[in-house]
């Protein structure tokens, strides 16, 4: 196996919705200097998605067999109005009676190339990949380490996985009402339909860097009609495999998405209010409204 040149000794760890938003690197980290710039930008790229693509974020809770919950978030990419990509982000959070959602252990997958190539390795070293969606990772990147993208091995913030969480945190996902309108029971039949809907992490990645590349070229001369075609053909396939990949019956049971708008976020990002609301969730409490045993 290839080894970093700081190579960092990884230990088993935990880590919450709201840490992967204030400081994912964990507490004490010295490594990400820059870490306010990078979180800076990334809150004004999720204003921008808000702004334009809100109608594309979607955010669904699943309760497990197991009294876990996962939450499959929707994140739109920031070149989405050329690409049409959108990202499957999952967050697993574990059962802790009569604590917050957002301050309970999770665990994490995306199928954004950011989190593949850089982040991805350092996950599963950490035990923070969601087992289940491992087998959707190509496995050379849960086990080279990411000596170009990432050699200091840094959780840092992954932009979809950032982004996912932000959009839990500030559009109330995380509460009581939320949680009882929108979430379902996942049991064997229904988890299988979801891992199918899960767009193969290749596949983003291909589409994803034509996409980038065609782009480039348009910025310094017109496309020739070969690669308008071909630019077409690619917009195509993956309309293609999201219709094909789509399981015959309905995985959302609605339209599971907050009101956030771009205003709204903007205005946390000045004010930094701290939540008034309860979202102390308790599973024992309060069961899923409705609640279908598959999906």
């Amino acid at each position: 196996m290839e080894q970093s040149k700081f190579h960092i000794a990884h230990q088993k760890t935990a880590i919450s919705v709201r840490e992967m938003v204030d400081n994912p690197t964990g507490k004490g980290s010295a490594y990400v200097a820059n870490r306010a710039t990078i979180k800076s930008g990334l809150n004004i790229e999720f204003v921008k998605l808000l702004r334009y693509h809100r109608t594309k974020f979607f955010a669904t809770p699943y309760f497990l067999e197991n009294g876990d919950m996962w939450y499959h978030v929707i994140v739109p990419s920031e070149f989405y109005k050329t690409n049409n990509i959108t990202y499957d982000v999952l967050i697993e959070i574990e059962y802790r009676e009569n604590k917050r959602l957002s301050l309970r252990n999770a665990k994490f997958y995306s199928n954004c190339p950011s989190f593949i190539y850089t982040y991805a390795y350092v996950f599963n070293q950490e035990s923070l990949v969601i087992e289940d969606l491992k087998s959707k990772l190509p496995s050379e990147c849960l086990t080279n380490p990411p000596t170009i993208r990432n050699p200091i091995e840094s959780r840092g913030y992954e932009k979809s996985i950032y982004m996912a969480c932000r959009y839990l945190l500030e559009g109330f996902c995380l509460t009581d009402d939320y949680v009882k309108k929108h979430s379902t029971i996942l049991n064997k039949t229904g988890m299988n339909k979801l891992l199918r809907k899960i767009a193969d992490p290749m596949t983003i990645v291909a589409i994803y860097q034509h996409a980038k590349y065609l782009q480039a070229k348009t910025h310094t001369r017109k496309l020739s009609a070969t690669e308008e075609k071909a630019k077409s053909e690619e917009a195509r396939k993956y309309k293609d495999f999201q219709r094909k990949s789509a399981p015959k019956h309905k995985i959302f049971v609605k339209k599971a998405q907050s009101k956030i708008t771009a205003r709204k976020a903007s205005k946390s990002l000045l004010n930094s209010p701290k939540p008034t609301h309860s979202n102390k969730y308790s599973h024992s409490r309060i069961a899923p409204k409705k609640a279908k045993s598959s999906v």
